[in-house]
């Protein structure tokens, strides 16, 4: 009974077997044709479809199809008809026109050239009326830009029938060109009508510009507004013509209404704060002309104060109280703290080849803490100070619960590693040759790799540099560099006085404290040769050199505050460091010396991205037994790309074989050339030096001048290129206290900030 059970049932499934395969047989597709076609290729149409001959038929395929040959632009229906007998699919297209030609008449103040540039089609692409009536707007507009605000136009379209292409004719009409006769302000009496008119972009003899004009009047309102005319109004214009109607003659009516002073300013509903820490925010002040830049700014300082604890549903609503009369105001600013928002979730999206990790290390606020706009634009900077991250979008996304918000990062990462090669000049090295290799997100965990060649004339360095920000997943940072150098110097007024060689390696490591204030330590071991001696050098260059040579084993201890918003291109905040190198002692080697030194840097952001930076430098060394003087190489040269500019490395400021305390002091105005998503890639800047070094604290002069013993100032401008690895500046420097005889100024090309 089983076996015969067990044959019923694979007869069963043999028989199901070939029902389902002569169903699949009937169902593939035996043909396409396209019907329909005259100015497109059926080549151009297959390839857009996923149905294909020999492959089964799917009514999802189908309707996708339809949609991807409706999308190209080309048709202006698509049907598909199915034969279920032979499995033949019919793709019934009605195409649109072809465009064969465009023509313009009439047109003599405009070419062709310039009217085809403003069409959103071209000869021989598919007619489409959106386009046109696109393309008829913007070639009135470019008439109306040229002072041709009459100007008609009228559209023949014809079309061939047969081939189904048609020729476009844009009859114009250019009529005469309008230029503004005269602007009158009326109303006017706070101000003289001279002022108000200078504030207007469509001015006398100019083409008239409805765009601008919206602007001329958002412009004079602003301006009452801020000197007290909160109620101004302007009303619609009157515009009359000439007869020749070559001219038009605009009159802009103005209410001013009063002019307020404010009496009182009050608070009410405050009780995070107290009404003297809201007073500290106020730009308006009591008895000052009303001014509306300055209440918008104070809005936002308060909005700021209670979003840094917090409130970030704050509610505050000035409310004025107006005595006409008198021209006085009362301003009360109504406030609505509602409750603190606590962060819900934190989300990092955007990654490709970060961890997630690297990123959230470096958000300030956790899951459940107080949400603080504060934490948020720190977090921000510090992701942005990583150096691979090209967009940080934050994006407070709302809950069930009105008090809790989740907080996401978008992130748009840049190129983290790149090879780059380029020469310079530089007054050290003369003509420079780089060759770099560097990745800033190794393996995707923010570790740095820097393999860098300099090769020219006078030098030859070799580098390689690696670094990890978060050594044993703790705030601190770890890294390890080796180094091989030559480089040719000059001593005093000798040129190529003689060679230096530096070998060695160094390791370092920086814990954070927080997120501003932080340690470095770092032990360098190098060997440290001079040799190749000129001639015409002096002797006792020969004799310091001898008592010189051999191996410098230190260590450098150091402090730093930062509070920079970007430590590439910083527009605010400020950095102080404090450190002191020991070198020899318990450390070996054969130089001993300590070299304690101090430096100070401040940003300030001014109007048009525009930023003001100064900073301030002071050192000295002195050496200890068993070494009876400083090396040479171990003092202070100011002058050069890196200090005074305007003057050589060596030779110009300070003694000849370096001084053993230092001093200089820079200024510096950066503005953007060209930026690309929001960073400045391209800056100018303008910039004065002053400082100088000295043989001993004796010597020292706080004085500028040209003694010996003066220190001495520089003046100059620059360019500044950020690269994802480094920055490049090319500056050139004007010293103000040269001697007789040297070069008043000098050409730096320079990797790094001076600040």
């Amino acid at each position: 009974m089983f076996k015969k059970l067990n044959k019923t049932i694979l007869f069963s499934i043999i028989i199901l077997f070939f029902a389902l395969s002569a169903h699949a047989a009937v169902n593939k597709i035996t043909e396409i044709i396209f019907v329909g076609l005259k100015n497109v290729k059926v080549k151009a149409v297959k390839s857009e479809i996923e149905s294909k001959v020999k492959k089964p038929y799917s009514d999802e395929k189908v309707k996708a199809d339809i949609k991807a040959l409706l999308e190209l632009g080309y048709f202006d229906n698509v049907e598909v008809s199915v034969d279920t007998t032979t499995w033949k699919l019919t793709f019934l297209l009605k195409e649109k026109p072809q465009i064969k030609e465009i023509n313009f008449k009439g047109n003599k103040m405009l070419s062709r050239g310039k009217l085809m540039d403003e069409m959103a089609f071209k000869e021989k692409e598919f007619y489409d009326v959106a386009k046109l009536e696109e393309s008829k707007t913007k070639i009135r507009a470019l008439y109306s830009e040229k002072g041709y605000a009459d100007m008609k136009m009228e559209v023949y379209p014809t079309l061939d029938d047969l081939a189904n292409k048609m020729t476009i004719t844009f009859l114009i009409t250019e009529g005469n060109r309008i230029l503004i006769g005269d602007v009158k302000v009326s109303g006017v009496k706070a101000f003289k009508e001279k002022k108000i008119l200078g504030l207007m972009k469509n001015k006398k003899k100019k083409v008239f510009k409805s765009d601008t004009f919206d602007e001329d009047k958002k412009e004079i309102e602003t301006f009452y507004k801020n000197n007290g005319y909160m109620d101004i109004s302007i009303k619609d214009p009157q515009i009359t013509y000439n007869k020749e109607r070559t001219l038009m003659f605009i009159d802009l009516p103005i209410s001013e209404g009063v002019k307020f002073k404010i009496e009182n300013i009050s608070f009410t509903g405050n009780q995070v704060f107290s009404t003297s820490e809201l007073e500290k925010e106020l730009e308006l002040k009591k008895g000052s002309i009303f001014n509306e830049e300055k209440l918008q700014a104070t809005l936002q300082a308060m909005h700021d104060l209670y979003a840094n604890k917090g409130y970030l549903n704050c509610r505050i609503e000035p409310r004025f109280e107006k005595n006409i009369e008198k021209g006085i105001m009362d301003l009360n600013f109504d406030i609505r703290e509602n409750s603190i928002v606590y962060v819900g979730n934190i989300y990092v999206d955007g990654l490709t080849n970060t961890k997630e990790y690297v990123i959230r290390r470096e958000i300030l606020l956790k899951e459940g803490d107080v949400f603080a706009a504060s934490k948020v634009r720190r977090s921000m900077e510090k992701i942005n100070n990583l150096g691979f991250i090209d967009a940080v979008e934050p994006q407070i996304q709302p809950t069930r619960d009105p008090n809790i918000m989740d907080l996401a990062f978008e992130i748009t990462e840049g190129k983290p590693g790149m090879l780059s090669a380029g020469a310079g000049y530089s007054s050290i090295d003369l003509l420079v040759g780089t060759i770099n290799l560097s990745h800033l997100n190794l393996f995707g965990r923010a570790q740095r790799l820097n393999l860098m060649w300099e090769f020219g004339a006078r030098v030859q360095n070799y580098q390689i540099d690696w670094s990890e920000p978060w050594f044993l997943g703790k705030p601190m940072g770890f890294g390890l560099s080796a180094f091989h150098t030559q480089r040719i110097l000059d001593y005093g007024t000798v040129s190529a006085a003689y060679t230096e060689g530096r070998e060695g390696g160094s390791v370092r490591v920086s814990p954070r404290l927080n997120d501003h204030l932080s340690l470095a330590f770092s032990y360098t071991y190098e060997y440290i040769n001079i040799f190749n001696i000129s001639t015409t050098a002096p002797p006792e260059l020969s004799s310091a050199a001898a008592t010189s040579n051999g191996v410098t084993s230190s260590v450098t201890s150091s402090i730093i505050w930062d509070t920079r918003d970007n430590i590439f291109d910083p527009s605010t905040g400020n950095r102080q460091s404090l450190s002191v190198q020991l070198a020899g002692g318990y450390f070996g080697g054969d130089q001993n010396f300590i070299k304690p030194e101090v430096r100070s840097s401040w940003f300030f952001p001014l109007i048009w991205r525009f930023v003001f930076s100064i900073s301030g430098a002071a050192g000295v060394v002195e050496n200890f037994n068993p070494s009876t003087d400083v090396p040479f190489y171990q003092r202070y040269y100011v002058g050069g790309a890196e200090t005074v500019r305007g003057y050589t490395y060596r030779g110009q400021i300070g003694p000849d074989n370096g001084g053993k305390m230092m001093m200089v002091y820079n200024a510096e105005i950066k503005f953007p050339i060209v930026s690309e998503k929001r960073r400045s890639i391209l800056q100018g800047a303008f910039f004065a030096d002053v400082g100088g070094d000295w043989a001993s604290a004796d010597d020292f002069r706080f004085s500028v001048g040209s003694d010996p013993n003066d220190m001495k100032a520089g003046v100059g401008f620059g360019i500044r290129f950020t690269t994802p690895v480094f920055p490049l500046r090319l500056d050139w420097g004007y010293g103000l206290n040269h001697k007789p005889g040297e070069d008043l100024s000098q050409f730096y090309f320079t990797i790094g900030n001076i600040f």
